[in-house]
């Protein structure tokens, strides 16, 4: 990569990747100011910054659990009624590029200074390099076209690229990586906080991503995605064991974003219960996994509060209805990157698709079954009867594999929000109090970009707030 050219803002606080409840106040320090840095320490921060924000208030809770209706608002509920403007993700827009972006590349230049060998630091490169796509994965996805190729060049107004040249780029960028890493060579020793370092789970990790994102265009750029496809089939995350998991700590500093935003010793925030969709939803499929979803109200029942109300009937209601149960945002909650229910998925649908030779039907249920496991159902009679219950439907495969994705993905609001646009399961609409008649398909543009960059937005949009508009792989 070339110099990153941060051309939004300044340098912001890291607390900018969220509103105001993601405190983040200790990791306001830029590790570049200091004379000496190692890349390590570089890696540790953009990992921490990129995960705590996808995890946090702004991008997963107010935007992605909200836009899959897995939870409700209980009081000011602009959010579950998409009201949202073109300040909603200003700081988040600038952040992935000044404190995530930034800090893999200094790290990447400061890796090829090392007197190491080729193959340890090809392995170094291929971990940041594959941070990196991930990065933009989530700015193409969430805006569309966004700065790309000249987003790490010198100009200060860099062009925007199309999300076909993004994913292009991030697809080829993971063929590399999974290509060229060398298991019998080490990578980081420390300051990698995924996997250690550990070179064939960073390699599982490529393929599982590149699957994930070459599924993704399928339906846009058929040719391409089976290229992708069947390369990343080779060497998947294969067990719950092998997820790749970003796990938070015990300390309020680094605790889980969504837990420092409850918890009566930092945020004491009580805006979220389960929304009356996923309670009804789980309820009538019989889903074991809702009392690890959600915890009981003051009735003794688990109670979901109906999505998108006005902002005085939510209030009425809010002393009633359950809250997330405890678990799913403790201090040390993960952050799933990506699991191995959600390739057994992916690999549902490539089967059913014919793009790989295997069961469609066995995929499905082994990703449920992962699914379970992961939420700490292991009742194997009980899991079966489940799947059993609600059988793999060939005929109408979306609904299956798109409803019980969007389970999974419970918790991972972004993802879950990605799913559901591509596979349009479940049905969802939005609510009668909302201020637009769809449910959001893209995020609005930021404030930052009309006031530094407004001749290249301009090319690419009259309307940086819009939400209406389906970015490039989103054609059903």
């Amino acid at each position: 990569m070339k110099k990153i050219k941060i051309y939004s803002l300044v340098l912001l606080s890291v607390a900018l990747f969220s509103k105001c409840d993601d405190n983040l106040s200790d990791l306001n320090v830029d590790p570049n100011a200091a004379v000496t840095v190692a890349p390590s320490t570089l890696l540790t921060t953009a990992q921490y910054n990129f995960y705590n924000s996808t995890q946090g208030v702004t991008i997963n809770a107010d935007w992605g659990q909200l836009m899959v209706q897995q939870w409700s608002q209980t009081e000011y509920t602009e959010d579950s009624r998409y009201n949202q403007d073109i300040t909603f993700f200003n700081g988040t827009w600038s952040a992935m590029y000044a404190s995530v972006l930034k800090e893999l590349y200094a790290a990447k230049t400061l890796v090829d200074g090392q007197d190491l060998s080729a193959a340890i630091i090809t392995n170094k490169k291929n971990i940041l390099d594959v941070m990196s796509t991930q990065v933009f994965a989530f700015l193409a996805d969430g805006f569309g076209e966004v700065p790309y190729n000249e987003a790490i060049g010198d100009n200060s107004l860099p062009s925007y690229d199309s999300q076909e040249v993004i994913y292009k780029g991030i697809l080829a960028t993971l063929e590399n990586a999974a290509t060229s890493f060398s298991a019998s060579s080490p990578s980081f020793t420390s300051g990698e906080i995924i996997y250690n370092g550990d070179v064939a789970h960073w390699t599982k990790l490529t393929h599982s991503l590149m699957l994930r994102y070459a599924m993704r265009i399928v339906d846009v750029d058929p040719e391409t995605a089976d290229k992708y496809i069947k390369l990343a089939a080779t060497n998947l995350i294969s067990s719950n064991a092998e997820n790749a998991l970003f796990t938070f700590e015990s300390s309020l500093a680094r605790a889980n974003p969504l837990f420092r935003n409850n918890s009566p010793l930092s945020g004491n925030r009580d805006d979220y219960a389960v929304s009356e969709y996923l309670v009804s939803t789980l309820t009538n499929m019989g889903d074991p996994r809702l009392g690890m979803f959600a915890k009981a109200a003051s009735s003794g029942n688990i109670i979901g509060m109906p999505y998108g109300l006005s902002d005085n009937d939510a209030t009425v209601l809010k002393p009633t209805v359950s809250r997330p149960n405890d678990d799913v945002r403790s201090a040390t909650t993960p952050h799933v990157i990506i699991s191995f229910a959600e390739v057994q998925f992916l690999l549902a649908e490539a089967y059913q698709r014919g793009i790989l030779s295997g069961d469609a039907e066995n995929a499905y249920a082994n990703g449920v079954t992962a699914s379970m496991n992961y939420w700490g159902i292991d009742d194997v009679a009980a899991i079966a009867g489940y799947i059993s219950n609600n059988a793999y439907d060939s005929a109408n495969w979306k609904n299956s594999i798109g409803t019980q994705k969007w389970v999974a993905l419970y918790m991972n609001g972004f993802q879950a929000w990605n799913e559901w646009r591509r596979l349009d399961y479940p049905q969802l609409s939005a609510p009668a109090a909302a201020v637009m008649n769809t449910i959001p398909v893209r995020m609005p543009y930021p404030l930052s970009e009309t006031q530094s960059n407004s001749s290249q937005l301009e090319k690419v949009t009259s309307n940086p707030a819009d939400m209406t508009t389906k970015v490039w792989w989103d054609v059903n």
